[in-house]
């Protein structure tokens, strides 16, 4: 087994059943594992980060191999194939899942997965509290039920399309710019971006009540979480947060900045950073460096920020940086 860090992800390497199975239940949760050849040769091999809410990972076991979980208890599991395939088992259906056909695994549900040797995952393992209590806040009232998602995922188009892409940028992202992973800022806005859009997607028992029209919202309420931006922009600020200050629901809260704004809410507040970080670059007194300056208003992308930048007023970060001078 081999256990390091490399570009802001953790690598977990094995070629041992019982050490195998230990790494990944350290990960998601105890199970059983076994070779469906018995001749064949594991090579596990697992790439994955944290953040406060979920855990993201690609895997393979390069081996053809049964693994039977325990009751989920306390997270949602999505599993999409990048290549191979997997029969999926449970007391209620059995299902194929491969490229562009991904399954939900809810708390409390329990089944056995059965992967091909070439098989290959994408993996998002969501915390129960957590998703639980975003969508409440979508719904702006305690939830009537448990959350519950219908079990087969269909990505090879629409919205379940950009879903799996907008995780796969992240990886991506957070292997460019180890960054990413700590800083509270970007953990806060990619994780909702990630329940957000699987709450909005995926047929789920909320679907009925977070597809109903809603009020229209007075000014009033934007100005309260317009004025709470600006106070607190070098803090995490997140959706939730801005719809319990306002006492609206976030599906208000994004209605309503798309009606009297044009953009989301984290759209706007990313604008707003943006404005600081131009205000920076023109203080002649200022840092004399763009990356930390960005950085510092939670840009790390630098390459998508230069782009932004530019778009918005004209020039680059660096043609900014010399103007003043």
């Amino acid at each position: 087994m081999q256990r390091n860090h490399l570009t802001g992800l953790e690598v977990l390497q094995s070629q041992d059943v019982d050490e195998t199975r230990a790494l990944v239940a350290g990960v998601f949760c105890d199970h059983r594992l076994s070779l469906t050849d018995r001749t064949s040769q594991l090579d596990y091999r697992h790439r994955y980060f944290r953040t406060p809410a979920m855990s993201f990972s690609v895997i393979r076991y390069g081996a053809g191999v049964r693994v039977a979980p325990q009751a989920l208890e306390s997270f949602f599991l999505i599993q999409l194939p990048l290549k191979g395939g997997d029969r999926i088992e449970s007391a209620k259906e059995s299902l194929l899942s491969q490229p562009g056909r991904g399954t939900i695994h809810c708390p409390g549900e329990s089944f056995s997965m059965n992967w091909s040797a070439d098989c290959a995952k994408l993996a998002v393992r969501i915390e129960r509290d957590a998703m639980e209590r975003h969508a409440a806040a979508l719904l702006g009232r305690p939830l009537p039920q448990r959350l519950h998602f219908a079990a087969e995922m269909d990505t090879r188009k629409g919205s379940g399309l950009a879903w799996e892409r907008t995780i796969r940028q992240l990886l991506r992202s957070v292997q460019q710019t180890p960054e990413l992973v700590g800083h509270p800022l970007m953990q806060a806005q990619f994780e909702q971006l990630v329940m957000s859009g699987l709450l909005i997607w995926q047929c789920n028992t909320l679907s009925n009540c977070l597809g109903q029209p809603t009020a229209n919202v007075q000014p009033r309420h934007l100005k309260l979480a317009e004025d709470y931006m600006r106070a607190h922009l070098d803090a995490p600020i997140t959706n939730e947060e801005l719809a319990a200050l306002t006492g609206i629901s976030l599906r208000t809260l994004y209605n309503s900045f798309r009606k009297f704004r044009g953009v989301s809410p984290m759209r706007y507040l990313r604008d707003l950073r943006m404005d600081k970080v131009r205000e920076a670059l023109l203080d002649a007194d200022g840092i004399h460096n763009v990356t930390t300056v960005a950085t510092q208003w939670g840009f790390f992308e630098l390459g998508r920020f230069a782009a932004e930048y530019r778009r918005r007023y004209g020039e680059s970060p660096s043609d900014t940086l010399r103007r003043r001078g």
